[in-house]
């Protein structure tokens, strides 16, 4: 089991952003003590526009979603010096709505849900990002959310292709990335008819399988992946059979030992966690449990896996949840803390 033994990070540096339409002005950074399980207030690091998502770099570069006026796209900082402005890399239209750090291939990827762009771009020797491709989807589905291809991740496999969840056309598409940064299409999986896969982890202690949640169907389907082709397996229900109000699944997590799976309702306003066989193809529903807040979207681990801290989209808190390692259980702790408008959290 991992994370047995001594535990470190006793302090953890937090950052959470998210929408800026109410009263939210950018990313805050906060410290969790993973010993008394308390945040800190949340303090401005970097002040712009719709921060929904961002990734943090081995060398702490913050690479984030940003809107300035009638361009979208992504912004570099530098966090060892005190959150310093670098640069932006800019397109017409809406921003992203996902970014993808990989330090070992000196790439950044963006999906964008709006104007169906997946961008690739290379991190240059000032950290700042040079675009070197884009792939523009095209595809609808059935229900009237799918009139367009919708990208909601770009994330790169074990194996080093890239993975696109496309929301709109049902479609979980494959590029292998040359060592230039242009991609060629490898191949395409389409999920159950409006379905809208969003998100997907790779199992870490199996690399041919991963867990793809899907937001409209409220279902996370479980895939074998091999040479850019993606098979479904199973399928879970993320919701109770009686639930019938709105709601839209959105992240999924998995443990560091791919033995536990966990996922998050934004109606339902719950998270969904699942014991992983050994084999990680099956899925046993292990608990559900409701956040205490309104509309959880992103969620992640603390450093040492003993925690899953929640932000809250609408509440306007961040709830912290004890994760027990054994068990895969988690035990509400506390919302106390105040963050705005919150969408993606990151623990460095």
């Amino acid at each position: 089991m991992l994370f047995k033994g001594v535990i470190h990070h006793m302090q953890e540096n937090v950052l959470i952003g998210g929408y800026t339409k109410q009263t939210s002005q950018g990313i805050y950074q906060l410290q969790f003590n993973s010993q008394t399980a308390q945040l800190t207030p949340a303090k401005l690091a970097v002040k712009l526009q719709g921060p929904t998502y961002f990734a943090v770099s081995n060398e702490h570069i913050l690479y984030t979603v940003v809107q300035d006026g009638e361009q979208g796209g992504l912004a570099a900082y530098d966090m060892k010096n005190n959150f310093a402005y670098l640069g932006s890399a800019l397109q017409p239209k809406n921003s992203p709505a996902y970014v993808e750090v990989s330090d070992k291939r000196q790439l950044v990827f963006s999906a964008n849900f709006h104007t169906g762009i997946v961008t690739i771009h290379q991190i240059q020797a000032d950290k700042t990002l040079a675009i070197t491709d884009q792939i523009q989807l095209t595809g609808h589905s059935i229900r009237p959310e799918q009139e367009e291809s919708h990208p909601h991740m770009a994330h790169l496999a074990p194996d080093g292709n890239l993975v696109i969840c496309d929301y709109g056309s049902d479609k979980v598409f494959t590029y292998s990335i040359d060592d230039a940064g242009k991609a060629t299409k490898m191949g395409e999986f389409t999920a159950p008819a409006g379905s809208a896969p969003r998100h997907l982890v790779f199992n870490p202690q199996h690399p041919d399988i991963a867990y793809c949640i899907c937001e409209l169907a409220s279902i996370v389907l479980v895939l074998n992946y091999h040479d850019g082709q993606f098979e479904q397996l199973q399928s879970y229900p993320l919701l109770p059979d009686n639930y019938n109000e709105d709601n839209t699944a959105a992240a999924i997590r998995i443990s560091a030992d791919g033995q536990f799976l966990y996922t998050s309702n934004r109606g339902h306003n719950s998270i969904v966690s699942f014991k992983v066989s050994a084999s990680g193809q099956s899925l046993e529903h292990l608990q559900t449990i409701k956040t205490q807040g309104d509309f959880p979207r992103d969620f992640d681990f603390d450093l040492t896996g003993q925690y899953l801290l929640v932000p809250h989209q609408k509440s306007n808190d961040v709830t912290i949840f004890k994760r027990n390692l054994e068990t895969g259980y988690l035990t509400f702790i506390n919302n106390d803390t105040q963050v705005p408008e919150g969408t993606c959290i990151v623990f460095y």
